[in-house]
């Protein structure tokens, strides 16, 4: 790399890095940033992932962040920088990628999207931050292959998509899918033998085969697949958020998909036009990817899903626009007028986001980190509202670190989640292998006696029960009618204080 391409680097990963910075001072996830915290306790604990905890996502995010934890410590502090250096490498690997592809000048403009999208994101360690960004990587060493016809990077390619499967095993399938298709089609086109896939595949093979020996060896198969398949299918129907109407606030949901749809076009007409083009295998790969993607956002449709598409669609958009205007063999002037478009026409994406982060953002107090709970190591520098802290208090005042207690709903029939975040603030671990509730699934009757038999062989010191539901446009607002866990805390707990929305229901002696 030349040395004013590397000074290029070392100021956009100080300004990315700067720019993300406000990460660590974003309020307290009860639900999302709590699922990986307390996950990654449970590991530092000597747990192991789907065998002694129910987890809907793979073990990569929850392991990566336990190390860390065991080297520095158990803070929020520890997974705020965490997230803030994987979004700062996702941002850069979006930048060199293009740049490989085209110019500094799309590349840059990728770049400045990738940011803001992912500030727009307010999930602090969200799993799908590192999957994508071994997808990416993954992509770029495939290119490499294309490029200068070595092997090896066929199989770090493998490797990649085998990490990025251990953060999210959906993400990293639809990649590792897409990819295998665009090597069989080269292969179909004659422009390479067999020897890449039959790489690519083994790579993955060899790269998962640790894994499953591991979870083989822990007797813990069976609820991985229960966890990673059986459960989200089950979660399906009442957690599926309708697509958007198409407004100023939704044209995202609009404008990603239609460049994904448009590079997987596209590319065919360039490969059938010329058949070894990296860049035009390049564009085929990412939009048969962001066109899986789509599943997310089509399932759910809200800003955390729409992401991979929209990380997708960034990556994509300056890639196509400059291979389309390299075609069109456009001189200075018609090609500025056209970048100039695709500018304004990408722009119209960034409404929403940029409206949001201004309306959060708040300048420099988002940059000045505050000792504010000198009494909570754990989450020294954010602050906690009232009612969470009274109630923290309670349990650490009412158990010892060897009680189990329970975080739960007043109505386990009807319900959309609880607040794991209460087991990591008061360092406590849960009667219950699931920690995290989920509408579709602890709603039925079969997974609460499931629960109450766990409650029976562990009872709960304590049980906190809230009140959390929203009405979405889904089954979970029908009553499942599903008692049985209700009917046990009411029978075997009684209610000892309240605060805010938290009940706590203490064992009968």
């Amino acid at each position: 790399m030349k040395k004013k391409n590397i000074i290029i680097l070392i100021i956009l990963a100080i300004i990315t890095a700067i720019y993300y910075c406000p990460i660590i001072n974003w309020p307290l996830g009860p639900l999302d940033e709590a699922f990986i915290l307390v996950g990654a306790d449970k590991i530092l604990n000597g747990q192991i992932p789907h065998k002694d905890f129910s987890s809907e996502y793979p073990p990569g995010q929850i392991s990566t962040l336990a190390v860390l934890f065991k080297f520095f410590g158990v803070t929020v502090m520890i997974e705020r920088v965490y997230d803030l250096i994987i979004r700062s490498f996702l941002s850069l690997s979006v930048f060199l990628m293009i740049r490989f592809l085209a110019s500094n000048g799309t590349a840059l403009a990728g770049w400045v999207m990738s940011l803001i999208w992912l500030q727009h994101s307010s999930l602090p360690a969200y799993p799908v931050y590192p999957s994508v960004l071994f997808i990416f990587i993954s992509i770029y060493f495939l290119l490499l292959h294309m490029k200068e016809q070595k092997d090896y990077y066929v199989f770090l390619s493998a490797l990649l998509i085998v990490l990025s499967i251990l953060f999210r095993h959906d993400l990293g399938g639809y990649a590792a899918v897409s990819i295998t298709i665009v090597l069989i089609s080269r292969r179909i086109a004659g422009v390479q033998s067999w020897t890449p896939l039959i790489i690519f595949i083994a790579g993955v093979v060899l790269a998962g085969l640790p894994v499953i020996i591991y979870f083989f060896m822990n007797s813990a198969l069976g609820y991985l697949y229960n966890d990673l398949i059986l459960l989200p299918l089950s979660m399906a129907k009442y957690q599926v958020f309708p697509y958007p109407s198409l407004s100023k606030w939704n044209l995202p949901f609009y404008v990603f998909p239609f460049v994904v749809l448009t590079g997987a076009v596209s590319s065919i007409f360039m490969i059938i036009r010329k058949k070894d083009d990296t860049t035009a295998y390049a564009i085929l790969i990412i939009s048969l990817i962001g066109t899986l993607f789509l599943n997310q956002a089509r399932w759910r449709s809200d800003i955390p899903h729409l992401i991979p598409v929209a990380l997708t669609g960034i990556l994509l958009a300056p890639i196509l626009l400059f291979a389309l205007t390299k075609r069109l063999s456009l001189n200075t002037w018609p090609f500025r007028v056209v970048f100039a478009l695709f500018i304004i026409f990408f722009g119209i994406t960034l409404y929403s986001p940029i409206t949001l982060i201004k309306r959060r953002l708040s300048i420099p107090n988002d940059y000045i980190v505050k000792n504010v709970n000198p009494d909570y190591e754990r989450v020294k520098h954010l602050g906690i509202r009232e009612d969470i802290r009274d109630t923290v208090e309670f349990i650490k005042k009412n158990t010892s670190k060897n009680d189990y207690i329970y975080v739960g709903v007043i109505n386990h029939d009807k319900f959309n989640f609880n607040e794991p975040i209460i087991y990591f603030l008061s360092e406590r671990d849960s009667a219950s292998r699931y920690y995290i509730l989920n509408t579709g699934f602890q709603t039925t009757a079969e997974v609460q006696e499931e629960m109450v038999n766990e409650f029976k062989r562990r009872p709960p010191r304590l049980a906190l029960l809230l009140t959390r539901f929203r009405d979405e446009p889904n089954a979970s607002r029908i009553d499942t009618k599903a008692d049985i866990l209700d009917n046990y805390i009411s029978s075997n707990y009684e209610l000892r204080e309240t605060y805010g929305i938290y009940e706590i229901w203490m064992k009968r002696s």
